[in-house]
């Protein structure tokens, strides 16, 4: 396996203070310590990481080793708490985690008591997470090719049989220095047509995948949980066997922004397939507009938010439900609406100047309309320091008996 950093250079990470503004300082230190400028690159670029990182890892990043691309595709802490606790209610002790990377979830399983088998393919991956987990007795890190092994006969280092999968196929690729990433699930490290062949042995497993998968690609024995964290949708598990919980097709979870330890905002669940048909209300404008929680709106189930505001859809294909009750809902923004415009720039920018406004917030959904664009050009000749108004405005279309309706709704939040 090969040595990221010497000892020397982890105790003088340990004693690195990383800030932008003393690069040069701290340059000037490690080369005094005797470093070579490569290895002064490595352990300065090794101390900015663990500071990006304290975010998402918490304190354990003060003594972790990362990398940018890694780090990136990391899951945060208080999601990975939240994949362990599944594992452990279902009474499983021994996981292998197929693709670990730097070890987020490795570590929220062994921090949950669980036994954990961490398997990656690339050297320098591996080697970091070994670093990283080393603090857990029950961990175990292996370099392989998780497609060489067979997930049936895995053990743990005290000999015990593996009795659940977590995978985090790997979804980019790096090819001459670029990384882009995969769309296509064969594409993937493991390929999903082995993921869903190991499923139909009957072993638990999870499985995180891209939010954005096509919902027709979703296998149907599997429970399908989108994750949002502080408004931002972060994954998709795919849940099997004994870890799909019984009578749950879809879900979503609504996190608070919290990396480390967010509260759970909602849980929403159901039964019905994503190609089941839906029949929802769909009516004009109300007095509110109301936007649900991205991780509700992949999971298709806006359904809910439409039963919980009492409303409607303005347009079957567009994520806004509309109302004239106004209700709190903590998976979804509402707004109040002010004034409906004409979705035209020349008569925005009057409405722009005759209300005062100087900042503007641009939201949309079903327009080919870029806010930033937009804002430029309705804000064009104020100055950035003008005192002024700020205003929201929502840009969205929906059919009507009369054909189709575009328009740009003032709205105010509701707190």
């Amino acid at each position: 396996m090969p040595e990221l950093f010497s000892s020397a250079e982890l105790a003088m990470l340990e004693t690195l203070e990383y800030r932008d503004s003393e690069v040069l300082q701290l340059s000037a230190s490690l080369r005094d310590q005797g470093l070579e400028p490569d290895r002064v690159s490595a352990v300065l670029t090794q101390a900015k990481l663990r500071r990006d990182a304290t975010a998402k890892w918490g304190p354990e990043a003060s003594t972790s080793l990362f990398t940018r691309t890694g780090l990136e595709q990391a899951t945060r802490r208080g999601v990975a708490d939240r994949h362990a606790l599944r594992f452990a209610n279902a009474g499983i002790d021994t996981v292998a985690d197929l693709g670990c990377g730097l070890g987020a979830d490795s570590a929220a399983l062994l921090r949950a008591g669980v036994a954990v088998v961490s398997v990656d393919i690339d050297p320098h991956t591996a080697t970091a997470a070994r670093h990283n987990l080393s603090a857990f007795p029950l961990s175990e890190v292996r370099e392989a090719d998780v497609m060489s092994l067979d997930p049936s006969h895995l053990k743990t280092s005290d000999g015990r049989p593996v009795q659940g999968l977590w995978l985090d196929p790997a979804r980019r690729e790096t090819s001459g220095g670029t990384t882009s990433r995969l769309f296509d699930p064969e594409a993937f490290s493991p390929p999903f047509s082995a993921i869903t062949a190991w499923a139909e042995r009957g072993m638990p497993m999870g499985v995180k995948m891209g939010p954005g998968m096509d919902h027709a690609a979703i296998p149907d024995n599997a429970e399908a949980e989108w994750v949002s964290c502080g408004g931002d949708v972060v994954e998709l598990v795919l849940w099997f066997n004994a870890l799909a919980r019984p009578g749950v097709r879809k879900a979503a979870t609504i996190l608070s922004s919290d990396p480390l330890s967010p509260t759970v905002l909602a849980s929403l669940e159901s039964d019905e397939d994503f190609d089941a048909a839906d029949t929802q209300p769909i009516g004009p404008t109300a007095q509110y507009l109301y936007e649900p929680d991205g991780a509700a709106i992949r999971a298709g189930l806006v359904n809910q938010l439409v039963a919980a505001t009492r409303g409607h859809l303005l347009d079957p294909r567009i994520a806004y439900v509309t109302s004239d009750h106004r209700v709190d809902v903590p998976w979804a923004t509402g707004w109040e609406i002010e004034e409906v415009l004409p979705m035209k720039v020349k008569q925005l920018k009057k409405w722009v100047r005759e209300r005062g406004i100087t900042r503007l917030t641009i939201k949309k959904r079903g327009v080919d309309i870029v806010p930033e664009s937009l804002r430029s050009q309705l804000l064009a000749g104020i100055k950035k320091s003008a005192r002024g108004k700020s205003a929201t405005l929502i840009l969205t279309r929906w059919d009507s008996p009369d054909g189709e309706r575009r328009a740009v709704f003032s709205v105010r939040r509701i707190e």
